[in-house]
């Protein structure tokens, strides 16, 4: 037997705009958003640096990132970095090359590190809503208009 759905935040129910006071956790942890993202770690390459700030500045928009997410979004930036390098050593090797058994060796284990990395961080990326199946399902809430004025 399945333990049913996950819970889903009261911040992610705001953001889709299906929030109702009936079935919101009233026991909820609620934790502060981030207000500056601190810098990236240092063991970073330059491609996780540069995923980690990008991303970092438009979940820190949204309200979505807190403290607490800070390791599983390290994680992403990790993997999707992990990704692109690969892609990029792999689009080195012309596809019709002829390679030794050590140089195809190291192109399939390239290979492997590159599907798993686009794998995990696909995973970590729908929890943060970077996913279009995930993103359709949030709803950004309207600006306010400060405009008074009556003719428009």
């Amino acid at each position: 037997m399945t333990k049913g759905r996950k819970p889903i935040p009261t911040a992610i129910k705001k953001i889709r705009g299906t929030n109702q006071p009936c079935r919101t956790n009233k026991n909820e942890i609620n934790i502060d958003p981030v207000i500056k993202l601190p810098p990236a770690p240092g063991w970073f390459s330059k491609t996780s640096k540069k995923i980690y700030k990008q991303k970092g500045q438009q979940l820190q928009l949204l309200g979505v990132l807190t403290p607490l997410d800070f390791e599983l979004f390290i994680s992403f930036c990790q993997e999707y970095g992990n990704y692109i390098d690969t892609s990029i050593e792999l689009s080195k090797v012309p596809h019709n090359a002829a390679l030794s058994d050590q140089s195809e060796m190291v192109f399939l284990r390239i290979a492997k590190i590159n599907k798993i990395s686009w794998e995990r961080s696909k995973s970590i990326a729908a929890e943060f809503g970077f996913t279009p199946s995930a993103r359709a399902k949030m709803i950004l809430p309207e600006k306010e208009n400060n405009n008074d004025n009556d003719f428009d």
